[in-house]
C-alpha cells in the first residue's frame, strides 16, 4: 500500500501537492455508504488551491462530502492505482510548472 511507503522516505507526503509529486492517486471511502472514489491528487490539488483551502492531508476529509449520502469526513487512502473519478480539472501545464518552481 502506498501509505505504508509514504511513511518510510525522507520527505514524507503530508500535502495534496507531495502526492501529486509522488504520482500518487487520492482514495475517499464514504464512512456511511462506503462508497469509493479514487481522484488525481492534482485535480484535488488544483481544486483546494483555486479556493484557497489548507491541503494537509490531515485536513483533506474536513472538507469532502459524500455525492449519496452527503455525509461528511470520509476515510482518505493514497493509492497507487488509477483514477475511477474525473469530475475535477486538471491544472494546466502552466500552473503546475509555476506551483514547481515557487516550491524548489
Amino acid at each position: 500500500m502506498a501509505s505504508d511507503l509514504v511513511r518510510t522516505q525522507a520527505n514524507p507526503v503530508r500535502d495534496l501537492f507531495d502526492a501529486t509529486a509522488h504520482h500518487l492517486a487520492i482514495k475517499l471511502t464514504c464512512r456511511g455508504c462506503r462508497r469509493q472514489r479514487i481522484l488525481p491528487a492534482a485535480a484535488l490539488w488544483w481544486h483546494f488551491t483555486r479556493r484557497g483551502i489548507p491541503d494537509w492531508l490531515r485536513d483533506v476529509p474536513k472538507k469532502c462530502r459524500c455525492r449519496d449520502c452527503g455525509k461528511r469526513g470520509p476515510t482518505l487512502d493514497l493509492v497507487e492505482e488509477a483514477p475511477n473519478d474525473n469530475s475535477l480539472p486538471l491544472p494546466d501545464e502552466t500552473d503546475w510548472k509555476r506551483e514547481l518552481r515557487r516550491r524548489r
